[in-house]
């Protein structure tokens, strides 16, 4: 995986740049790493990527399945909204892969993103909801 923006990956932070957002969120999520992968979101972050939204430790595992077959997202911003501590992201996204099975994997659509700035001024995602044109993996 090549690093093209520097990530703490102790504490990742998705920055208020909307550029730089998407880039820290490829390279995570493209490195395989469902636990580096779930840091981005905040504790109480939900997200619907499984079909259902999920939430803590089922978030994280569903994450750690998933991103295990390493899985190879591309994602374009259509649209971003900052409102104090606030965002909204939109994304157009497209994964390809294979899945457990071995069968080829490939989901694209569209997702609306919130991340909150949290105390320590980091931005961590809090509503993560693809909605994609063909069935996520269960």
């Amino acid at each position: 995986m090549a690093i093209t923006v520097d990530i703490d990956f102790d504490k990742p932070d998705l920055t208020g740049d909307t550029d730089t957002q998407n880039e820290i969120f490829l390279q995570v999520f493209n490195s395989g790493d469902g636990e580096l992968f779930d840091r981005l979101y905040r504790d109480d972050a939900i997200s619907n990527f499984s079909g259902a939204p999920l939430t803590g430790e089922e978030r994280l595992a569903f994450f750690k399945k998933f991103l295990s077959t390493k899985p190879v997202l591309e994602a374009e911003v259509t649209h971003a909204y900052v409102a104090g501590d606030v965002a909204l992201i939109g994304v157009r996204f497209v994964i390809d892969g294979k899945g457990e099975d071995g069968k080829p994997l490939h989901i694209e659509g569209n997702c609306t993103d919130v991340l909150r700035r949290v105390e320590d001024g980091r931005w961590l995602m809090a509503v993560d909801r693809p909605v994609a044109g063909s069935l996520l993996p269960e």
